[in-house]
């Protein structure tokens, strides 16, 4: 069974695909947004999502 991907969005306009996946102990943990450190979201259980960042040119781009 391939697992569900969603796309999710923060608020600074990147985008990372979600998997959930199960693991065999509980796993409490966070995800923040790589480009602003927001946090998009908190889990406790044996099911945890992952992430993946989308590739994008909408994205705002750091510079030196």
């Amino acid at each position: 069974m391939t697992p569900e991907t969603t796309i999710i969005s923060c608020a600074c306009g990147v985008q990372y695909e979600r998997q959930e996946r199960a693991i065999a102990i509980k796993d409490i943990g966070l995800f923040e947004c790589v480009e602003c450190g927001a946090r998009m979201e908190i889990w406790s259980g044996r099911v945890v999502p992952v992430f993946k960042r989308i590739k994008s040119d909408a994205a705002p781009k750091r510079s030196a």
